[in-house]
């Protein structure tokens, strides 16, 4: 009895041990990441790149300088930055290839509306949005979480100027005290500064971060007062109470037009829901539609009709604000 305890307590601590490992292995290769951002952004016009430093040409890979070199590739890694995923253009553009072979897979397989090359088609586009649909997700949460933290930033930037710190040592006080998302973002900027880039650079590096409205109002506050001078406390005090009006006029129209956005999920998943329904109670229901190609066709019709009538609800319950 007392071996099974010593060898049950040898295993729950081996696999501490291991977890332990493990995130402190994780930890160190956010850092490292964090470390080389860093340094591009500050050696930001400079001839030779980091990474030609930090490694002989003969070993890099050139089919990856390849894609690196596509215009959407870098399109796609200011998105996976803005999403706050630690993930590679590379890997999302292999996961959406994998995720269109699964669905084109699972298309054949389920043979939708008796329609081979139809179901293979969909499925594929759906397995092979589906990441990219992930990190969009990702990235509008992180966004939205962003905003609702800013406006206490402002306010604690502005105390800080108030009581007679530099706007350096607001941004690392104010890094220290945030959580994520906005932590990591402005913890971003004050290494940066930190190690010697100019103060539009860093700036700049966090508008392509968190692409609002309200970041550009606040770097260009910060700039001009850089420039030429002024209160920039009081600035960064005022602006913060106009993005909480404008949050809360925001708030109120999603409210409002709460119905629509109901109506239009509702007019999305009602068909869908019946068509499950009655292919599993009655699977002879739908055969003379399937079979017949006039059939097929109004099918067809009736899946894009819905899907545009959701587009179009949409459209118009997205109000601006």
């Amino acid at each position: 009895m007392n071996f099974l305890v010593i060898l049950t307590f040898l295993a729950i601590f081996f696999v501490t041990m291991c977890c332990v490992g493990v995130g402190l292995a994780l930890h160190e290769s956010k850092q490292r990441k964090l470390f080389m951002q860093m340094l591009r952004t500050v050696e930001a016009g400079a001839s030779v790149p980091v990474k030609n430093i930090l490694r002989p040409l003969a070993d890099r890979n050139s089919s990856r300088e390849w894609l690196q070199r596509l215009p959407m590739m870098s399109a796609l890694g200011q998105t996976l930055r803005q999403s706050g995923l630690d993930w590679s253009a590379e890997r999302l553009l292999a996961m959406c290839a994998g995720g269109c072979l699964i669905g084109a897979f699972a298309g054949a397989k389920l043979d939708l509306l008796s329609m081979t090359m139809l179901s293979t088609a969909v499925f594929s586009v759906i397995g092979a949005l589906a990441p990219w649909m992930y990190v969009g997700r990702k990235r509008s949460k992180n966004i939205k979480a962003f905003e609702a933290q800013f406006p206490e930033a402002l306010d604690f930037l502005a105390r800080c100027l108030r009581a007679g710190h530099g706007f350096g040592t607001g941004l690392e006080m104010l890094a220290a005290e945030s959580p994520d998302p906005l932590g990591e973002a402005i913890r971003r900027v004050s290494n940066e500064l930190q190690l010697g880039a100019p103060m539009d650079v860093a700036m700049k590096g966090l508008s392509d971060a968190v692409p609002l409205v309200d970041i550009r109002f606040f770097i260009s506050a910060v700039v001009i007062q850089r420039e030429t001078g002024g209160n920039l406390g009081e600035i960064l005090g005022r602006l913060s109470g106009i993005i909480r009006e404008r949050c809360k006029l925001r708030g109120q129209v999603k409210a409002m037009s709460a119905h629509g956005r109901i109506t239009g999920m509702v007019l999305l998943l009602i068909p869908v829901a019946v068509l499950a329904i009655l292919s599993v109670s009655a699977p002879d229901y739908f055969a003379g539609l399937t079979k017949d190609p006039t059939g097929r066709m109004l099918l067809l019709g009736a899946a894009g009709g819905q899907v545009l009538a959701y587009f179009c609800i949409k459209k118009i319950v997205n109000i601006k604000v």
